[in-house]
């Protein structure tokens, strides 16, 4: 666990074992920034960097992390190469929940999660969870603010849009502490088995929901459920996922070009693509439907 001067633990009516956690924890030494136009991954990084003991700037992130000026998409896995720079691990997991929030921000660890903006909004953003009380988490916002109260109701409403996906950035010595968070999440495949499961019972009780069907195909296709994986893709196309999460999230074009359905691939890359034509993602797999069909 972090030294103690670096947060401060409210410990309330701790009822049960020795092993409950505090009711209230706030992480210190959180930097904020408000950012820049689609900056939400460079203030982010910042944010996890500052810490950590780092400094940066966020024109010095945004140079780094961004294939362009103006580019409006950075993955988790491009915020995790970056915090990798500094000397940080990174494990990016889904299927989280407010428990799994409040078992790392208790042990010392800032927990980015990747959410809706508002709700109803089909704006994808970074945030960062650093501390909770009963009910409530404290969030790191690029926009909203460096002190955001969502209650955790809120917190889940948002999530489900990025089917709970997190990151936790840490020193590789204190990766024995994100362990014992995890649990059996800390395993690549345990996570995908659990997010299946999640992504089972989601759409079972919201079948109308493409956000429950693209984390049901995710998990199937990391699970090697290729054909699974491309019909799920297909229903959350069908019920209507937006042209803007096409630019977030390309599994779905991984599933169809594994599966052969390059005509679907390119048609939707395409019409992707005419909003946002530098993608370098969308382009990829352009390209690749292109070739399997000799266009």
């Amino acid at each position: 666990m972090r030294p103690l001067p670096l947060f401060s633990l409210a410990l309330c009516a701790l009822a049960g074992s020795a092993s409950a956690l505090p009711a209230s924890v706030t992480l210190k030494n959180i930097r904020h920034q408000y950012q820049g136009p689609d900056n939400c991954a460079p203030v982010t990084a910042l944010t996890v960097l500052g810490y950590y003991g780092t400094r940066v700037s966020q024109v010095q992130v945004a140079n780094a992390m961004k294939d362009y000026p103006g580019d409006p998409q950075v993955t988790s896995l491009e915020l995790a190469a970056y915090l990798g720079r500094f000397g940080l691990r990174s494990v990016i997991r889904y299927a989280g929940d407010a428990e799994v929030l409040r078992e790392l921000v208790s042990r010392g660890f800032p927990v980015v999660v990747q959410q809706r903006l508002r709700a109803g909004s089909n704006v994808a953003h970074f945030r960062t969870v650093y501390g909770y009380s009963r009910g409530r988490f404290l969030v790191s916002d690029p926009i909203r603010g460096p002190s955001l109260s969502l209650t955790t109701a809120e917190v889940q409403d948002l999530w489900r849009y990025y089917n709970g996906e997190y990151l936790v950035a840490y020193p590789p010595g204190k990766e024995a502490r994100v362990r014992a968070a995890l649990g059996e999440d800390f395993g690549v495949a345990a996570n995908w088995r659990h997010a299946k499961l999640h992504g089972e019972q989601d759409v079972k009780t919201r079948p109308n929901d493409p956000y429950a069907w693209w984390g049901l195909a995710k998990a199937n296709l990391r699970l090697g459920n290729v054909a699974a994986a491309s019909d799920n893709f297909d229903r959350a196309v069908a019920l209507g996922v937006p042209t803007l999460y096409l630019l977030y999230r390309q599994e779905a074009f991984e599933a169809w070009t594994r599966a052969g359905k390059h005509r679907k691939t390119l048609n939707l890359t395409r019409r992707a693509l005419r909003a946002y034509p530098r993608s370098k993602e969308l382009l990829h797999f352009e390209k690749v439907a292109s070739r399997a069909l000799g266009a």
